[in-house]
């Protein structure tokens, strides 16, 4: 079960066994941001997995269709040009 709450003008996402933000509050305005493990700030890691498979899951699984949504957008504006 994932949830989200806002704490100190922060929105922190809860997965299971895992907390994490994005390092940069501007990245939630962004409409053509791709979302990277870089991207990512984890507040807290009780999983079995390391801190950057972690991140690499929660890319996958939180924004994998988003990013495949704004890839799209974003290579058919660059072709438009």
């Amino acid at each position: 079960m994932s949830n989200t709450e806002r704490v100190n003008n922060e929105w922190i996402y809860y997965g299971t066994g895992f907390a994490f933000k994005f390092t940069d509050e501007k990245y939630h305005r962004y409409a053509t941001l791709i979302v990277k493990p870089q991207h990512i700030e984890l507040l807290s890691n009780n999983t079995d997995l390391s801190d950057s498979a972690l991140k690499e899951l929660i890319v996958e699984e939180w924004f994998g269709l988003e990013n495949e949504m704004t890839r799209e957008v974003n290579n058919k504006k660059r072709r438009k040009q």
